[in-house]
């Protein structure tokens, strides 16, 4: 399988359709109207890892109880 930079070097040497990259998907858009998305998926992943991290919340440590 060609890798998603190979394919973008590729589609820009010929010139042909219109690209656009992003941090996680290429658009790609052809003359004859077809789109292709090419998704880096580690990257997407690593993205939405972060964002999850960012809304979360530490987890509370129990209290000790007081010893009468």
């Amino acid at each position: 399988m060609v890798s998603r930079k190979k394919q973008i070097a590729e589609l820009k040497a010929r010139g042909e359709p219109t690209v656009v990259v992003g941090s996680h998907l290429t658009v790609i858009t052809h003359p004859d109207g077809r789109t292709e998305l090419l998704w880096d998926d580690e990257q997407l992943l690593k993205e939405v890892r972060e964002a999850i991290a960012s809304v979360e919340k530490p987890a509370k440590k129990p209290r000790k109880k007081k010893s009468a």
